[in-house]
């Protein structure tokens, strides 16, 4: 009989350790880590942060000024945000990465890669934009901060006279940095406006051999801006 107790006891307080050991967490932050999504994380404090975290997928224009070269470009691309969820006034804290590919489908202006800076009889090209970003947003109207690295491979085309025409292939890179505003609406679709400056330098100049003799040196350090509208699905 007094086993029995004993097993009795001995079970009662197996069952009460194992109902005050700590349970494992459920689930996986990155598992929710999805659009729309709270995340719920504990600082040190013990005080309660939460955060949302959105795809954007988008299209856009832009107008881009490189010494004394004008490009007009379609441009594609994607950014990552996670947000702060919105206090009483509608504010929250932003910040994420975007990745932006410019396609340049045509020119003005002059040429910074030759000595007699030729105007462009066409031109054809690509580049990269890549910023990290911090702002805020209020009711949806954002307002962000934004530098990162810019990379641009351009090849250039020259009427040289007699029906003859040459290219030159430049490559321009370095430091960028600007701001963006825009407006998302209803979490779906976001619209906005960018402003991006730096200053690129340019170390390849490949020409063909009819443009070689009037041909700049490279290595030459050209400034950068460029102002552009997108309009993003949000997923």
């Amino acid at each position: 009989m007094k086993k029995i107790i004993s097993l009795i006891v001995c079970g009662f307080l197996l069952s009460g350790f194992l109902e005050a050991a700590p349970k494992k967490p459920s689930g996986n932050a990155v598992k929710n880590l999805q659009k729309g999504s709270v995340i719920n994380g504990s600082k040190a404090t013990g005080d309660l942060k939460r955060w949302m975290f959105f795809n954007d997928g988008s299209i856009g224009g832009s107008w881009t000024k490189i010494g004394r070269s004008e490009y007009i470009s379609v441009d594609l691309g994607y950014s990552a945000t996670i947000t702060t969820i919105a206090t009483a006034g509608g504010l929250r804290g932003i910040f994420g990465i975007d990745f932006e590919f410019p396609i340049y489908v045509s020119a003005k202006g002059q040429s910074n890669t030759l000595t007699d800076h030729k105007s462009f009889s066409e031109v054809l090209g690509w580049g990269a934009m890549i910023p990290l970003s911090v702002g805020i947003d209020v009711n949806g109207f954002y307002l962000r901060g934004l530098v990162g690295y810019g990379y641009n491979e351009i090849k250039e085309g020259y009427d040289i006279g007699a029906n003859q025409n040459a290219s030159l292939n430049a490559r321009y890179h370095g430091l960028i940095y600007g701001g963006s505003i825009g407006y998302r609406i209803k979490n779906i679709i976001n619209i906005g406006a960018k402003a991006m400056f730096g200053k690129m330098k340019n170390d390849k100049r490949d020409a063909d051999a009819s443009l070689a003799s009037i041909r700049e040196p490279k290595d030459r350090h050209y400034d950068m801006m460029r102002f552009g509208g997108y309009i993003s699905i949000i997923f």
